[in-house]
């Protein structure tokens, strides 16, 4: 059996207990504030920048009962929606002094509706996610960003200026290019790391202070070297999808032997690819980067491209079989997922579709479906 890692379990405590861990008590306790963002869209180095801590609205490991929050959002919402709802009624997110959200999806803008409503906090903003990945999105992007510093240096009674976001660029990109660097340590034949552990690092990267993650992926790339620390499982998989926050579900399926050694979701790779260019003014390098930078995702017109990514992923990672998991009520990857079995089918890849409800453990008839994938994985191999 594997040992498990020393600093991923020192990132795992310092995000402990979830959501108000110890690290938001002390960053709070010291007078500073906390903005909670919710969607890829969200520039967070903005947020830095203003001395503030950014920390992703989401659920975690433990599944959460959503009667409360079905009394304000219909039950046919995205059930990641009436989890984080259901949390704030529960007045666990009560620590954060505002909400950023942006028009990604409809869903989205219900969550920032409904708490604006009902629980409104000292900052609430949204922002504009462009739908085309070219120059005209960009610079509309541009425009609705510079608006939001404003608003946010507005709150603050003090401008946020260039030289701060700079800064707060190289310091997420140092953090970008330390998680990329695990992820191209996850095409080895024998991975060093789960893909349940690869997720509880990018947890950690979205709830600590971005300086102090950045010192511990340096400490855990350095504990991967020393270690010389090995995965020996014969199947790779790969993940695409929604955002699975509950990494439970994640270790349920490598539990069938088999490791997943790469995903699609914003909380995975998009969240470590690429680095924003620090040769251009800040704020439009922010722009670029957020529309133009990281891998097309669902919410894009038209999708081709992130099915072409799909499959060049596969073939980077040496992919056996793909585990596309959606969650319920979610109409963006609802639409891609035909075309996705089409394009896997053309290229020998299998897939296992599965729909899920945000942050739940999968059921007994979602675990007979793994293990028969992995069963007809395994023949291939033969």
């Amino acid at each position: 059996m594997n040992t498990p890692f020393n600093t991923l379990n020192e990132m795992v405590r310092l995000t402990s207990p979830f959501p108000e861990s110890d690290t938001v008590k002390d960053w709070r306790a010291s007078g500073r504030k906390v903005i909670g963002w919710y969607n890829p869209y969200i520039p967070e180095e903005i947020i830095h920048a203003a001395g503030m801590l950014p920390f992703e609205v989401t659920g975690n490991n433990e599944p959460v009962q959503m009667q409360g929050a079905e009394a304000y959002i219909y039950s046919n919402s995205c059930s990641k929606i009436r989890t984080c709802w259901q949390l704030q009624l529960d007045g666990q997110y009560d620590f954060l002094d505002g909400l950023i959200s942006s028009h990604m999806c409809d869903q989205d803008m219900r969550l920032s509706e409904v708490w604006a409503y009902y629980k409104k906090l000292p900052y609430m903003d949204n922002i504009y996610a462009p739908r085309k990945r070219d120059e005209v999105g960009v610079q509309l992007y541009l425009k609705d960003l510079e608006d939001f510093r404003s608003r946010l240096s507005q709150y603050l009674i003090c401008r946020i200026p260039d030289q701060h976001i700079a800064n707060s660029i190289r310091i997420y990109n140092r953090g970008r290019e330390l998680m990329w660097q695990l992820y191209e340590l996850r095409k080895r034949d024998r991975p060093p790391v789960t893909g349940a552990e690869a997720i509880e690092v990018s947890k950690a990267a979205a709830r600590l202070p971005r300086e102090r993650f950045n010192e511990m992926m340096e400490q855990l790339l350095d504990e991967i070297q020393r270690t010389g620390r090995e995965i020996k499982k014969p199947r790779r998989l790969m993940i695409v999808g929604n955002d699975l926050h509950n990494t439970n579900q994640v270790a349920a399926l490598e539990s069938l032997d088999a490791v997943v050694v790469v995903d699609e979701m914003n909380i995975g790779i998009r969240y470590a690819w690429g680095q924003v260019d620090t040769k251009l003014p800040p704020m439009e390098a922010l722009a670029r980067y957020y529309v133009m930078g990281r891998p097309v995702d669902m919410h894009t017109w038209n999708s081709d491209g992130r099915l072409q990514f799909i499959g060049e992923m596969v073939e980077q990672f040496r992919v056996d079989g793909i585990v596309s998991e959606i969650v319920r009520f979610c109409t963006y990857n609802g639409w891609d997922k035909f075309d996705l079995k089409k394009q896997m089918a053309e290229r020998g890849i299998p897939i296992l579709e599965l729909d899920l409800e945000y942050g739940h453990p999968a059921g007994a008839q979602v675990k007979i479906r793994a293990e028969a994938f992995m069963e007809m994985l395994e023949s291939r191999a033969l």
